[in-house]
């Protein structure tokens, strides 16, 4: 054997470049390989399925009543074998559909003769985003370990054994960082807050938090954690009427993210107003368009209330979008809604793209993005409302390089059959941004793609093409004129790849 085979960190390097369908034939190469190989095939588990399968397929049956029975003890043996894989395991994502497998891990679970921690002593990441949580209580009990830091859960239905077990999740599991309990039924958050409030209370690492409702005491633990950088908060209607908290007692401190999601917009307003200050990198506000349209004022509301909460000089990111983006059930805004943002002078990312619909000028657009000369990430839009009569035209999209001439990715929507005062060879005038990589422009109108092309052939000239995924499964998959406008713009996509080899060719004389 070569000496380099005795080196442990190459036979792991080894193990892990090897097709996981070929590291079972690997492990049974030597016993040289056999422990790097059968490390790697097991760190990360897709499903629980592969440890049900160690168990020997003979010792299961079914009762008369169709139940999953052990028909035997599962002796020493097995036990060996399943330990000896089941400790190799740090990560388990279960995705697919468990019904077929879960009274065999429940019986796995209850029979287990040794003490529970030992089962998945390396265990670190454990996502169950499947339904059926209520179902696995015995084999949470053993996933629930001291190595765990990452825990991510789907809550479909709560029972009492679910509750009791999640409120000792800080005990079992105190080295957590990341927790995110999914409840998908919101009504649920009352019931399970004391017990999710519990377990977090006693969590002094996180520094990723997703939950749906605490009572005062969790959120005021959250609040001084001192090593939380993303926290995500949903907010329901009668989050606020439930506190006792005096208001403004609490602060959000050192965040990087702070995600909102709630009904109305018009709930995260009045959740940021009830606090101190809030001192974020980046703001993610998710709310439904159902109801948004009975309160005409809310997009400015919110706006106003992040001038007046936010950390002028930490906040550089905005991003706000309707929950399923339904390009017929928008929200109209107009340019002056966003007119407090403009103080905000850090801002590298304003993305409202999957949250509204605006009429804007070239000069309103111009107006907005001057205050913003930091920006790398502006996305206004990419819906064209057909009774809107007021669009951006080239002009605005010259302007907009000119004053944010760090932007890599831009979503607007604009005429492109406007070309007045537009000299198509040379449109801005030596305007130019060489590295913008994405560029949307939706349903913009457009006339002669031939035309398009040359403009933005010139003005972006590293541009690989304009993007095209809204239109495909996207917002825009549904317009009537879909077949039509794919055409063009899949034209001028051809014209801007023939303009960059000629570009390249001419270039590399």
């Amino acid at each position: 054997m070569h000496q380099a085979l005795r080196i442990a960190e190459i036979l792991d390097q080894i193990s892990w470049h090897t097709n996981r369908g070929s590291l079972p034939g690997l492990a049974l190469t030597c016993r040289t390989f056999e422990g790097p190989a059968l490390d790697a095939l097991w760190r990360n588990l897709p499903s629980l399925e592969p440890l049900v399968k160690c168990i020997p397929t003979h010792i299961w049956g079914f009762s008369f009543r169709g139940e999953v029975i052990l028909l035997r003890p599962i002796d020493t043996k097995a036990w060996a074998t399943f330990r000896k894989y089941a400790s190799r395991v740090h990560s388990i994502t279960q995705s697919g559909d468990p019904s077929p497998i879960i009274e065999h891990i429940r019986i796995i679970m209850l029979s287990y003769p040794y003490p529970s921690s030992t089962m998945f002593p390396n265990l670190r990441s454990l996502a169950w985003n499947v339904d059926q949580t209520h179902l696995i209580i015995e084999f949470l009990r053993m996933a629930f370990v001291p190595s765990l830091v990452s825990l991510d859960l789907r809550i479909t239905s709560i029972s009492p054994t679910l509750m009791s077990i999640l409120s000792t999740i800080g005990t079992a599991c105190p080295n957590l960082t990341s927790f995110r309990p999914q409840v998908d039924d919101p009504t649920l958050n009352h019931e399970i807050a004391p017990f999710l409030t519990q377990a977090i209370c006693q969590l002094h690492h996180l520094s990723a938090l997703t939950v749906c409702g605490l009572e005062d005491l969790g959120m005021v633990h959250v609040t001084q954690l001192q090593s939380l950088k993303t926290l995500w908060l949903y907010i329901g209607p009668s989050f606020l009427r439930r506190t006792g908290l005096p208001p403004q007692s609490l602060g959000l401190e050192h965040l990087e993210l702070l995600g909102l999601q709630a009904i109305r917009l018009n709930h995260m307003t009045d959740f940021l107003r009830s606090l101190r200050t809030v001192r974020s990198k980046h703001i993610t506000a998710v709310f439904s368009s159902d109801v948004f349209g009975q309160q005409s004022d809310s997009m400015s509301e919110f706006c106003a209330i992040l001038l007046e909460r936010c950390d002028n000089d930490t906040l550089e990111g905005i991003t706000l979008c309707e929950q399923f983006y339904n390009t017929f059930h928008n929200v109209y805004v107009q340019p002056g809604d966003f007119g407090p943002l403009r103080l905000l002078r850090n801002l590298t990312h304003f993305d409202v793209e999957a949250a509204c619909t605006i009429s804007i000028s070239d000069d309103e657009l111009s107006e907005l993005v001057k205050a913003w000369p930091k920006l790398k990430i502006f996305r206004l839009g990419c819906y064209r409302d057909p009774a809107s009569t007021v669009l951006p035209t080239f002009h605005g999209l010259v302007n907009v390089l000119r004053l944010c001439p760090e932007l890599v990715s831009l979503s607007l929507v604009i005429d492109t059959t406007q070309f007045d005062g537009i000299d198509v060879n040379s449109p801005g005038n030596g305007i130019r941004n060489n590295g913008l990589q994405e560029l949307v422009l939706g349903n913009s109108l457009i006339g002669s793609p031939l035309d398009v092309a040359l403009v933005l052939s010139s003005l972006l000239p590293n541009l690989p093409e304009v993007n095209l995924s809204s239109w495909i499964g996207g917002p825009l998959d549904a317009l009537f004129d879909k077949p039509w406008a794919m055409e063009q713009w899949k034209l001028v996509n051809r014209l801007l790849g023939g303009f960059r080899i000629v570009r390249t060719r001419y270039l590399g004389r």
